[in-house]
C-alpha cells in the first residue's frame, strides 16, 4: 500500500514538473480542434508568452471562431486560410501572423502545427512563437540589400544611391534629369476598410502600372508605405510631368478590385538644376508632392527648384 502511495506521489510530482516546464515554454503550446460542424475549440493551451494570457479565456468556449476573429483582427483571415488548407490536405500549418499583444504594438508570430484526424474531428498540435526580433533583423538585411520585399522594387536606400550617380552624371555632362514622387491618396482608408492584404495587392498593382510606363534606363523604387519614386535620366521636367499625368490617369481608371472605391495618387515633379545635390532635389520634389496633397489630391504639381526662376 505504501509502495502504491509512493508511486502515485512520484507520478504526481513528475506531472507537476512537466506542467511547470511547459508553462515556461517561450511561446504558446496549443491544441486546436475542429469538429464536423466546423466549430473550433482550444482544449489545451500553455506557455510563457503574453498571447497565452490573451487566448486563455477562449479555452472554455464551445466555438471560438467569432472571439478568435475579434482577437486576431486582420490576421484572422490568414489564420483561417492556413487552417482550411491544412484540414483539406492534412498538411502541416506553417505561416506568419501579425498579432496584437495587449496594448503594445502588434508582433510577428510564427505558427507551426501538425494536424491529425480524430474520429470526425481534426486536431492540430502546434506552437505559436514571437518572432518580432527575427523579422526586424530580416527587414534590416533587406534594407541593406536595397530591395523592397513586397513589390520587389528598389528601396529608398537604393534610390538615394542611384540618384547620387545620376546627379553626378548630369553635373559632368549637362544632361537633364527628372524625379517624381508618387503617393497614394487616403491609403490608410483602404487598409482600414478592406484589410492590409488587399492594401498590399493595391501597392503591387501600382508598382506594375508604374513599371509599364518606364524605359529601361528609368528607375522605380518604393520609398515607404505608400510612396514611390521614379528617377528619369535624360528627361526634362516637362516630359517628366507628361509621364506623371499619364500614370495618374491610368491609376484612377484602373480596377483594383475594391468595389466602387477609386484609387488615386498625388505626384510631385521636379528636374535637376546645376549645383543642386540629390538630397536638395528630393526635398524639392517632396515639397511639390505635399502641395499636390494640399490642393486636393489626385493631381500633379511641378515646381522649379529654388535655383531657377520660372
Amino acid at each position: 500500500m505504501d509502495d502504491c502511495a509512493n508511486t502515485s506521489a512520484t507520478k504526481t510530482h513528475a506531472d507537476a514538473q512537466r506542467l511547470a516546464c511547459l508553462q515556461r515554454v517561450p511561446g504558446v503550446l496549443f491544441t486546436l480542434q475542429r469538429d464536423a460542424r466546423g466549430r473550433l475549440q482550444l482544449p489545451a493551451l500553455t506557455g510563457d508568452d503574453p498571447m497565452t494570457r490573451r487566448l486563455a479565456p477562449l479555452a472554455t468556449a464551445n466555438d471560438v471562431r467569432q472571439r478568435l476573429g475579434d482577437l486576431l483582427g486582420e490576421a484572422y483571415g490568414e489564420f483561417i486560410r492556413a487552417i482550411e488548407h491544412s484540414a483539406h490536405w492534412l498538411s502541416p500549418v506553417s505561416t506568419r501572423l501579425r498579432l496584437p499583444v495587449g496594448e503594445l504594438n502588434p508582433h510577428w508570430y510564427s505558427l507551426e502545427a501538425l494536424p491529425e484526424r480524430c474520429d470526425d474531428s481534426i486536431l492540430w498540435h502546434g506552437l505559436l512563437i514571437d518572432i518580432e526580433d527575427q523579422v526586424a533583423e530580416e527587414q534590416r538585411l533587406r534594407y541593406l540589400s536595397g530591395t523592397d520585399e513586397l513589390t520587389g522594387l528598389a528601396n529608398r536606400r537604393s534610390l538615394v544611391s542611384q540618384l547620387d550617380k545620376a546627379v553626378s552624371m548630369s553635373n559632368r555632362h549637362g544632361v537633364p534629369l527628372s524625379l517624381l514622387f508618387v503617393d497614394l491618396d487616403h491609403f490608410a482608408l483602404i487598409n482600414d476598410t478592406w484589410g492590409r492584404g488587399l492594401g498590399d495587392r493595391v501597392l503591387c498593382q501600382i508598382a506594375a502600372l508604374a513599371s509599364s510606363q518606364l524605359r529601361q534606363e528609368d528607375y522605380l523604387a518604393r520609398m515607404g508605405s505608400d510612396e514611390f519614386a521614379l528617377l528619369l535620366p535624360m528627361t526634362p521636367a516637362g516630359r517628366g510631368r507628361e509621364l506623371a499625368e499619364r500614370l495618374r490617369e491610368n491609376i484612377s481608371r484602373h480596377d483594383f478590385g475594391i468595389g466602387r472605391h477609386k484609387v488615386t495618387v498625388s505626384v510631385g515633379v521636379s528636374d535637376y538644376q546645376r549645383g543642386v545635390t540629390g538630397a536638395q532635389l528630393m526635398q524639392q520634389v517632396h515639397a511639390n508632392l505635399v502641395e499636390a496633397k494640399q490642393q486636393g489630391r489626385n493631381r500633379v504639381i511641378q515646381r522649379w527648384s529654388p535655383q531657377r526662376s520660372d
